[in-house]
C-alpha cells in the first residue's frame, strides 16, 4: 500500500495550467526551443519510472523537431534510500555536461545499484563508464548546493500537487499518465497543433 500511495501516477487533479518556469539550470534533451515542453518528475528509484523510460525516450524521437524534456528531480527518500544520491549523481555528472548520459545510465541499470548499500560505488563505475573526471565527481556529489537543487525541485513538485513518480507535465497542464507510446505521442502531436 505505503509503495502504491507514493508511486503511483498520479490522476489529474485540474485541468487548469501551472506555471512552471524553465530556466538555464534545468535539464533539458531533445528540441531546444520546441514549442512543446514535458516535464517529467521523476525518481531514479522508482520502478514505475524506470518503466516509463523507454516510452519517454522514443517519444523524444518520434517528435524530435516539436519536443523538448525537462527532468525535475523527485525522490521518493521515504521508500527509497538511494533515489536522492542518485540525482545528486546525475547532477554531479550534469556539471561536466553529461547528466542525460549519468540519467540513461542510472534508469538502465536500476535492479543494479537501486537497493544496494554500495550504490556509491555503483554510480562511481557508472561516472568512469560515462568518461567523468572521478575525482570532481566524487567532490561534487557531496556538494550542498547540488543537494539543495535536487530538493528545490522536490519541493516545487508538492507545490505543484506531485504525489508520486513519474508525474508529467505537458505545456504546463498535469497528464493522467498514459499508457502506451501511442497515446503519448498523440498527446504531443495534439499540443503541438494549437
Amino acid at each position: 500500500f505505503a509503495y502504491y500511495f507514493y508511486a503511483a501516477p498520479t490522476p489529474v487533479e485540474s485541468d487548469q495550467p501551472v506555471d512552471i518556469v524553465i530556466s538555464n539550470t534545468d535539464n533539458v534533451r531533445g528540441a531546444q526551443n520546441g514549442t512543446v515542453t514535458l516535464v517529467e518528475f521523476g525518481d531514479f528509484q522508482c520502478p514505475a519510472c524506470a518503466s516509463y523510460e523507454p516510452i519517454v525516450r522514443q517519444v523524444l524521437a518520434d517528435n524530435k523537431d516539436t519536443l523538448k524534456l525537462v527532468f525535475r528531480h523527485f525522490p521518493l527518500t521515504q521508500i527509497h534510500r538511494n533515489a536522492l544520491a542518485a540525482s545528486k549523481a546525475s547532477e554531479a555528472a550534469g556539471l561536466q555536461g553529461k547528466f542525460w548520459e549519468m540519467h540513461d545510465i542510472l534508469y538502465d541499470k536500476q535492479d543494479e545499484w537501486g537497493n544496494a548499500l554500495n550504490a556509491r560505488d555503483f554510480f562511481l563505475t557508472y561516472a568512469t563508464t560515462i568518461g567523468l573526471d572521478t575525482k570532481k565527481f566524487l567532490i561534487d556529489i557531496e556538494s550542498k548546493v547540488l543537494e539543495e537543487k535536487v530538493l528545490a525541485e522536490y519541493k516545487e513538485g508538492i507545490k505543484l500537487g506531485v504525489q508520486g513518480t513519474p508525474t508529467f507535465f505537458l505545456n504546463d497542464k498535469k497528464l493522467d499518465n498514459p499508457r502506451d507510446l501511442g497515446a503519448f505521442n498523440k498527446l504531443i502531436k495534439e499540443a503541438a497543433a494549437k
